[in-house]
């Protein structure tokens, strides 16, 4: 439906679709009825595109780094005048003052090509791009190299010194790169897909009585048919992703590119402490200034109290779970029809311990995590210069040939933009019906009655009033405000 309504406001203006660009002043014909995306006016800003690794629609990539990234031929020459008075590139590393943006995983993906019953061939890319952002004396991140390929000899490394266009367009087409491994890997991935087996397992095995369908009932009421949804509207052949996003078309490249983070990802990989201190990004006084960090992992800790009250109420001993038959069935279950137990923190669910922390993790993952990784597309994506999911031109691996008129034939074409504006605007919208994790006036059903378990949730409903004021006072003062994680609007589970 919000598809369809977006779709229907943009073609109030169908005769500009038929057009080519006129510069970039066209895209705003595109919100004549619909809102203008915030960063609008300022996306081309080097503070813009610093902000949006902590504060986008894709935070989780952002890494400290102790040495530049191989096959990277950076020197100090080319970084002149962008590093603080006297520093080197080797003097910032060691002062864990740079970090990197990667999107490797894009190496060795299929992009869309296919000839047209015209006889031409229409190609789209993607880059397996990398970024160096620097921490400023004033603790601002700045970008500082972009390189948008993998070979030192072929792949120039760009920086704010370089021609403007130069420079603008590895911005453009690092940010697709991100668009393209957000979508598959980060998004769809990490949230949807992962949670699913936990959804058919918990639906397969467990009676409405059972203590733990009780715990994840609502936070999995829509998954099951969202996902199904997006197998067949977007991903399949044919689907919405085969019209825009780089890596769709014939040779399902973005089904390769799922596969590929599915290798190399575990249920751990979901746990925010974890995942922060593995990119080295965990302490403030490293990265000061991380909206994502901040907000997530009070949200973790309160889940982690939440969910370890309830399961230990039920569960007083190992020995009390390994004779749950009902809990070891649904164990059983999901390792051999849902997920391979390497990806999973135990191969036999006997510890209390365990239990806590998988349906932790499950349940911020589908909460917390979709909620950062979702409701900001239109936001992020709407505006498509900012994040276009394809560029119809090959990366420039030459400096000071690109002019202004370059640049709009590089993004999308009015059509594919079309589309990326209508989905990200459906998804990032709430339901009418939803219900969130601090719903006002309280969750519409209650499961749990027993006085202790009465007490446990409403400890977890007081850590989250904490958090909403806790994200309230911080955002007060913020230039631009991050509220995404704001407890009162995040839905309990996946429902977009």
């Amino acid at each position: 439906m919000v598809i369809a309504k977006t779709l229907a406001a943009i073609k109030l203006n169908l005769p500009m679709l038929t057009r080519a660009w006129n510069g970039l002043v066209d895209i705003f014909d595109f919100f004549k009825h619909l809102e203008v995306p915030q960063l609008a006016q300022r996306w081309k800003d080097d503070l813009e595109f610093a902000r949006q690794a902590i504060q986008g629609i894709a935070p989780l990539h952002i890494t400290l780094i102790p040495s530049l990234p191989e096959g990277m031929p950076l020197t100090d020459d080319d970084v002149r005048g962008l590093l603080s008075p006297g520093t080197t590139l080797a003097r910032a590393l060691d002062a864990k003052r740079i970090f990197l943006l990667d999107f490797e995983i894009l190496d060795d993906i299929r992009m869309y090509r296919k000839v047209g019953e015209d006889g031409v061939e229409e190609r789209r890319w993607a880059p397996a791009a990398r970024c160096l952002l620097y921490l400023d004396d004033q603790r601002q991140l700045r970008p500082l190299a972009i390189q948008l390929g993998r070979d030192a000899q072929k792949d120039p490394v760009f920086t704010p010194n370089d021609d403007a266009y130069d420079w603008l367009a590895a911005k453009i087409y690092l940010r697709c790169s991100e668009g393209n491994a957000h979508q598959m890997v980060t998004h769809a991935l990490r949230t949807h897909f992962v949670a699913e087996p936990f959804v058919m397992a918990t639906m397969r095995n467990l009676p409405d009585p059972h203590p733990v369908y009780k715990l994840l009932r609502r936070h999995f009421r829509y998954t099951l048919a969202i996902n199904e949804g997006a197998r067949k509207g977007l991903l399949d052949t044919g689907g919405v992703f085969d019209d825009f996003i780089a890596t769709g078309g014939p040779d399902k490249g973005h089904l390769q590119l799922g596969k590929k983070g599915f290798q190399r990802w575990t249920l751990a990989d979901n746990k925010p402490r974890q995942d922060l201190e593995r990119r080295g990004v965990l302490d403030p006084a490293v990265l000061p200034n991380y909206p994502y960090r901040d907000d997530a992992l009070p949200l973790w800790d309160a889940f982690e109290e939440y969910v370890g009250g309830v399961l230990r109420h039920f569960y007083r001993t190992d020995a009390d779970l390994e004779a749950d038959t009902e809990m070891q069935q649904w164990w059983k279950d999901l390792t051999e029809h849902g997920l391979p137990v390497d990806k999973l923190p135990c191969r036999e669910l006997r510890r209390v311990d365990d239990l806590i922390d998988i349906l932790t993790t499950v349940l911020f993952t589908v909460s917390v995590q979709h909620a950062a990784v979702n409701y900001l597309q239109y936001e992020h994506y709407a505006f498509v210069p900012n994040a276009p999911l394809s560029m119809r031109r090959e990366p420039p691996r030459q400096k000071g040939t690109l002019r202004a008129e370059d640049i709009p034939e590089m993004i999308p074409t009015k059509s594919q933009m079309l589309w990326q504006v209508a989905i990200g605007r459906a998804l990032s919208s709430f339901g009418d019906d939803e219900e969130y994790l601090l719903h006002e006036g309280g969750w519409r059903e209650e499961y749990f009655h027993e006085p202790e378990l009465v007490a446990i949730r409403q400890r977890f409903q007081e850590r989250l009033r904490a958090q909403r004021e806790a994200v309230e006072a911080r955002n007060a003062g913020a230039e631009v405000p991050y509220t995404v994680l704001r407890p009162d609007r995040i839905p309990c589970g996946i429902t977009v």
